[in-house]
């Protein structure tokens, strides 16, 4: 019996990716336009990709900038995508803008995280709301959230948000296999064993979900949306998402107005 071809580095990471996503080498082959017989002959190392199919296949996949690069790299070739620095001052434009919304979405909380969740960027009414959590790391928010007290009894909703955000890691995990990210979702879900899921299918209490905070007597609903760049080029900008949090109703824009104009940042 003749033993199985190894695969090659760029191999590995085509079927991984490929699997990952689902697709057989057949589907891959269809939709990145070559045939399944190249796509097996670059899984084993029997051919060599240039960069225009590995770019394909990425795209196909669904893959993210970070990883086209390594799927790129592990083709033998040159990363196409740039990567810099925030403070780099290509990406000055870029940030000035997010900074603006921020500013602008005053006294509401707004913040800007990378791909883990760190914060890289936020204004006054979020350091109102969330005291600290830009000096925390993806792990220590992580836990401060998930873990037994904390974000548990804060929070009316905490099951349905926690699963939210597991649902929400997972499925980035299915563009990317960034190591640590694949350690957090691991790490969140050691938190939520035991906790069952809401039935959000019974009837959502509303359109959108959002936070609903404890407060005494009251609840404070708001709810989040998200800002991102589709068409960045370069993997600091097309990693970086903008969290607004807003009011759901009056109770909640006085009480996260009243936090910013106690606070003494």
């Amino acid at each position: 019996m003749s033993a199985r071809p190894s695969l090659s580095p760029f191999g590995q990471e085509l079927r991984l990716h490929r699997r990952q996503c689902g697709l057989s080498q057949l589907e891959l082959a269809l939709q990145a336009e070559t045939t399944p017989r190249h796509v097996s002959f670059i899984e084993t190392g029997r051919s060599r990709p240039g960069r225009d199919l590995v770019l394909r296949l990425a795209a196909c996949m669904g893959l993210q900038l970070r990883d086209r690069n390594k799927l790129l790299v592990a083709a033998g070739l040159r990363p196409v995508y740039a990567e810099h620095e925030l403070d780099d001052d290509l990406l000055r434009p870029f940030l000035g803008a997010v900074r603006a919304v921020l500013d602008h979405h005053d006294p509401y909380p707004g913040c800007a995280l990378d791909a883990l969740g760190q914060v890289k960027m936020s204004n006054a009414g979020f350091r109102a709301f969330m005291p600290g959590a830009e000096e925390l790391t993806p792990e220590e928010a992580m836990d401060g959230f998930l873990a037994p007290g904390g974000g548990r009894d804060m929070f009316e909703n905490w099951a349905e948000v926690a699963w939210a955000t597991v649902d929400r890691m997972r499925h980035d995990l299915r563009r990317t296999h960034h190591p640590r990210l694949a350690a957090l979702t691991e790490r969140a879900l050691r938190h939520l064993d035991g906790v069952p899921r809401p039935d959000t299918m019974a009837g959502p209490s509303s359109p959108v979900l959002g936070l609903r905070l404890r407060v005494g007597d009251q609840v404070i609903r708001t709810f989040t949306t998200v800002m991102r760049f589709d068409t960045a080029q370069e993997v600091t900008m097309s990693e970086l998402r903008v969290e607004l949090i807003f009011p759901m109703d009056d109770a909640a824009a006085t009480f996260l107005r009243g936090l910013t104009e106690r606070s003494p940042d």
